[in-house]
């Protein structure tokens, strides 16, 4: 039986004191019930916060994204080029200055792979102002998004990076954990497992779609649910992330983990051999062995590698 496992871990522990909604799987499907051409990520990052924990202070979140965003247009000309945007962004984010108290936003070196579930939140990252690589682009995104500069998610191994469109139509990567900074797809083909399949099939290094990256956004939902084992409501939005991302390979490979999960609670930990497993729970025990067989090799199909830890 096959389960995920990653060094840059989406798992952890609800924060003390918050309530999880009991239709989660409702209010995931409610994240796509908009118009899907005029997308707030940063409205979006806020909901699926409050699915986690309902006491999250989102109004708060947006205003100081907007109070940022406001600083920094208001320190550029009128219609300034779009690269001068994105540098006035670097430079309020990543450069200490009167415009950030002389604390820029760093990437966390004592918890560079978001193990700790506070630190996964783009509201501790405003708090504290240390990051990683899932809070830290998202955190550039909805600056730049309000801004008016075409920029989304796009996926690596266990990454995140922002994927800047310019007005002539040309896509260029920018690395919110090294302070910002242009590049091209190269620092990711030469040292992560991304395959020429996975790239044509939009698994890794797409240009994301505003459904797409909502998907991305509410993976976290589907990594709450394994942690609370809550595998049935797991793989149900891992099907609800798939439906509006169809190739998202990270949450199949997630459905077939939270199918092991089940294998391995109802029967493995249970039964020394399939024949000790009790006739009228045979059925169910080909289901979680096909659903976590077949998101694998539906991924692995697409490209998808499981990464060396």
């Amino acid at each position: 039986m096959r389960f995920l496992i990653i060094c840059v871990s989406l798992m952890f522990t609800v924060a003390s004191g918050s309530t999880v909604r009991a239709d989660i799987l409702a209010d995931v499907k409610a994240l796509f019930e908009r118009d899907m051409s005029r997308v707030d990520f940063a409205e979006v990052m806020v909901k699926v916060e409050r699915i986690i924990n309902p006491r999250v202070d989102g109004d708060a979140m947006q205003a100081d994204i907007d109070r940022m965003a406001n600083h920094i247009r208001s320190a550029i000309p009128q219609n300034a080029p779009e690269w001068d945007q994105v540098d006035a962004i670097r430079q309020y984010v990543y450069e200490p200055g009167y415009w950030n108290d002389n604390r820029p936003f760093e990437y966390d070196l004592d918890d560079p792979f978001g193990l700790k579930f506070e630190n996964r939140l783009l509201s501790d990252y405003l708090s504290d102002r240390r990051g990683n690589c899932v809070t830290m682009p998202f955190l550039l995104i909805a600056i730049g998004q309000r801004l008016g500069l075409d920029v989304r998610p796009s996926l690596a191994p266990q990454h995140v990076l922002v994927r800047f469109t310019t007005k002539d139509g040309k896509q260029h990567n920018i690395e919110a954990t090294n302070g910002g900074l242009r590049g091209d797809n190269s620092p990711y083909t030469n040292n992560m497992p991304i395959t020429p399949e996975a790239v044509a099939n939009r698994v890794f290094l797409a240009t994301l779609t505003n459904e797409e990256a909502v998907a991305v956004i509410a993976v976290v939902v589907l990594e709450y649910l394994i942690k609370e084992k809550r595998y049935h409501d797991a793989m149900a939005v891992a099907d609800t992330l798939i439906d509006h991302y169809e190739t998202f390979g990270y949450a199949m490979v997630k459905k077939g983990t939270a199918a092991y999960y089940l294998l391995k609670t109802n029967f493995h930990d249970k039964y020394a051999t399939v024949q000790d497993v009790p006739e009228d729970q045979r059925s169910y025990l080909a289901y979680l062995q096909r659903i976590n067989q077949s998101t694998f090799d539906k991924a692995e199909s697409l490209g998808w590698r499981q990464a060396e830890r």
